[in-house]
């Protein structure tokens, strides 16, 4: 069995705490090297983790170390840069999200790997998640009828106060490039379009609620530090799927906590729900008599994995057995499209066509 060179970029939270301890447990994976912009940061995960080189700088890892993937879970302004160099440099990428900030970065690196003959799996990975799959294949095989509208939550109380453990900068996060829609929208962006397919069009409202916040019970240095907003924390979308079918999403800094389910596909025949917050479970309301209803009931669903690095398990299998990742570039693209257009539709007061696909 092949074992396969990783090299990650990035060494903050997400990385020390899912990323770097589920690729070491890989059998056919080793993390060669890291590297991150704040030298303590690059060397602390290298000792942690008994990576043999570190590094502050990408263009350093690519010149002295053999690798055959970089994982890339840098901040959301520096990926694309990073990304680009790991492709020009020969290497299969996984991607934290968002692959890039434009749908004409996100094409530049599809040409990139295309013409290198390399893979990319862009996160998120909920199109990996077995049970966004069996919801994906409930819907498309019609147990709720012709889907009429969704809803999808994509929020929380922002950085500085729902990731209380953090003892880092949350303002990066409220800076342009970031935001929640980039930070938060793309997951359930990702995972609306992965059930219902390509958006056709969309239109939002999206503004600053709170100019000024400061982090909330992290104990650390940035405790109760006030920092300026300089990015929409507060975004909601309503996606055109064609056909009469519309899905809202709201993608904001500004729920503190909440009641209900994460998602919900309403068609003409039923409701499919799922929420998340506490553990995952997923209904099934049918509400015709001929289908059993009307009645809720609890239909059997796969396990759902509990780790983030199942995107680049899933790249590795790629590149084994001569197939695209699932988690393809051309969605992330698409989703990218969506995102910046969110804030277009919602500057500008109208709706906007999509014009990208998968």
């Amino acid at each position: 069995m092949k074992t396969f060179k990783v090299a990650l970029v990035g060494a903050g939270t997400i990385a020390k705490d899912h990323y770097l301890p589920q690729i070491k447990a890989m059998e056919n994976a080793e993390l060669v090297a890291v590297a991150d912009n704040v030298e303590a940061a690059a060397r602390f995960a290298a000792e942690k983790f008994g990576i043999p080189h570190w590094f502050t700088r990408i263009d350093d890892l690519l010149d002295k170390v053999d690798c055959d993937i970089v994982v890339d879970t840098a901040a959301i302004q520096a990926h694309y840069e990073i990304n680009l160099k790991a492709l020009q440099a020969g290497k299969h990428l996984y991607s934290q999200k968002p692959l890039a900030l434009t749908v004409e970065e996100a094409t530049t690196l599809i040409e990139t790997a295309k013409a290198k003959g390399l893979k990319i799996s862009a996160s998120p990975i909920h199109m990996l998640r077995p049970t966004v799959q069996a919801i994906r294949k409930m819907v498309r095989e019609g147990v709720i009828g012709k889907v009429q509208w969704a809803r999808i939550r994509s929020s929380h109380g922002g950085p500085e106060y729902y990731q209380r453990s953090r003892l880092s900068d949350p303002s990066w996060f409220y800076q342009p490039g970031a935001g929640p829609i980039f930070d938060l929208g793309v997951h359930g962006l990702h995972t609306i379009t992965g059930i219902l397919g390509p958006a056709k069009a969309v239109t939002a409202m999206s503004g600053i609620t709170v100019p000024t916040r400061a982090a909330v019970g992290c104990g650390g240095e940035y405790e109760g530090v006030p920092f300026e907003v300089k990015i929409d924390d507060c975004s909601l979308a309503l996606l055109d799927f064609g056909n009469n079918t519309f899905a809202f999403i709201d993608m904001t800094y500004c729920v503190k906590d909440y009641e209900g389910p994460n998602l919900e596909i309403f068609g003409s025949r039923g409701v499919i729900s799922q929420t998340r917050k506490g553990g995952s479970a997923t209904r099934l309301f049918r509400a015709m008599p001929e289908d059993g209803g009307p009645g809720w009931e609890e239909p059997p669903m796969p396990e759902e994995p509990r780790y983030q690095s199942i995107g680049v398990k899933d790249l590795i299998d790629a590149i084994i057995e001569g197939r695209d990742p699932v988690l393809t570039p051309e969605h992330a693209r698409h989703v990218i499209e969506i995102m910046n257009k969110c804030y277009q539709a919602a500057r500008e007061r109208r709706t906007l066509d999509i014009e990208t696909t998968f």
